[in-house]
């Protein structure tokens, strides 16, 4: 594996145990309509990301 992808996985894996840790204290969106904007958001950001990479290659 390249350093820069293992880089990315130690990040994500940090980034998911700080949320674990502090999920207490996040407030929680109870709105339908909202998680459905932040789903649709996550999936939009998904889509541009893994079009740009594929571009590179």
């Amino acid at each position: 594996m390249k350093q820069v992808s293992i880089i990315g996985i130690v990040f994500t894996i940090g980034v998911l145990i700080c949320l674990k840790i502090f999920q207490d204290s996040i407030s929680r969106i109870d709105e339908p309509i909202t998680n459905i904007f932040v789903f649709v958001g996550f999936v939009f950001v998904a889509i541009i990301y893994g079009m740009s990479r594929f571009r590179k290659k």
